[in-house]
């Protein structure tokens, strides 16, 4: 979840059990850097890893990453798109069914 504190100027952005506050030049710099990694490259990479994440973003602070599946990061990559799921579907030319009942 992202939100805007327009009395603070800062951005609150919540994913998974990690919180982040952001200036809008953080923001924008956090998502231009999360946009920018090639996460089966990052996962390639890292292959030989113990963890079953592949994928280490770094922190501002010194020796904190936080680590990542593939879906996590297009996740992540969505979010900081500011891209609701329909709009993400029709980035691709697929269409959003709603309300799809099988019964």
């Amino acid at each position: 979840m992202i939100s805007y504190c327009d009395h603070c100027k800062v951005y609150h952005l919540e994913f998974g059990n990690l919180f982040f506050r952001f200036t809008e030049d953080g923001f924008l710099h956090f998502r231009n850097y999360v946009v920018g990694i090639n996460g089966t490259e990052a996962a390639r990479m890292n292959h030989g890893l113990m963890s079953n994440r592949k994928i280490f973003l770094r922190l501002s602070s010194e020796n904190v990453y936080f680590c990542l599946t593939n879906a996590e990061l297009q996740e992540l990559k969505t979010l900081v798109l500011l891209q609701t799921d329909e709009e993400m579907l029709q980035d691709f030319g697929l269409t959003f069914l709603q309300d799809l009942s099988l019964n």
